[in-house]
């Protein structure tokens, strides 16, 4: 049995590479993207894929990432 794992699992496990200043907050209904300034970037479901949050992450990094430090 091979499960995959959510992006909060992996988030939590240290296995989900976010660029610098990005995290993620989780509650019973959502996972959400955020920068370290407490802005949201994304809103997930609770068993989104690592690699769909960390596309995310990274596209905004790109677009605002320089300007926020």
């Amino acid at each position: 049995m091979n499960e995959k794992m959510t992006a909060l699992a992996a988030y939590r496990a240290g296995k989900l590479s976010l660029p610098p200043g990005y995290h993620l907050e989780a509650d019973a209904d959502s996972l959400t993207l955020q920068r370290d300034d407490g802005s949201m970037v994304a809103t997930f479901a609770p068993g989104a894929a690592p690699a769909e949050v960390a596309r995310a992450a990274e596209e905004d990094y790109r677009e605002h990432g320089q300007h926020s430090a």
